[in-house]
């Protein structure tokens, strides 16, 4: 038996009143379990006007994230059968609304830069080449488990 969700979205465009807007949609009219397949449901089957973001639609980007049923997660990452037949979603708190459920990212990169959470070489092998560094199995090693 096929469920019948009720989704209500956030609704903003620029100049207009933010609002909430209900759909429905079966389970069994799109295929995939996940939210962001029912999201590219509503946009191709009822409203294209409807803006997300997607792009790996594998837990990798993050760009899909936003506030479901009050707690953020990612939309590809989020199995429907974990989710009520009544699914509210909003853009991600505290970050600007572009349009609907996407939010200004600039100020997250800004910071991204700021912080610098990659690996950075010494200043001394900077000045010394401008090839790649290549690791051997020892320095390797010193990473295992520090980033998975």
């Amino acid at each position: 038996m096929s469920t019948v969700r009720k989704y209500r979205i956030y609704r903003y465009h620029e100049g207009c009143q933010a609002s909430m807007q209900s759909y429905f949609l079966s389970d069994d009219s799109f295929t995939g379990k996940m939210l962001l397949d029912a999201l590219e449901a509503i946009k191709s089957q009822q409203d294209p006007s409807l803006s997300f973001r997607r792009s790996c639609g594998s837990g990798v980007c993050g760009s899909d994230g936003m506030n479901i049923n009050g707690r953020n997660g990612l939309a590809c990452m989020t199995s429907l059968d974990e989710l009520p037949e009544l699914i509210t979603l909003y853009p991600m708190p505290g970050m600007p609304v572009i349009r609907d459920l996407i939010v200004d990212l600039t100020g997250f990169f800004n910071q991204l830069k700021r912080v610098k959470p990659w690996l950075q070489p010494s200043k001394q092998l900077v000045s010394k080449t401008d090839k790649e560094f290549i690791q051997n199995k020892e320095e390797r090693e010193k990473l295992d488990g520090l980033y998975e």
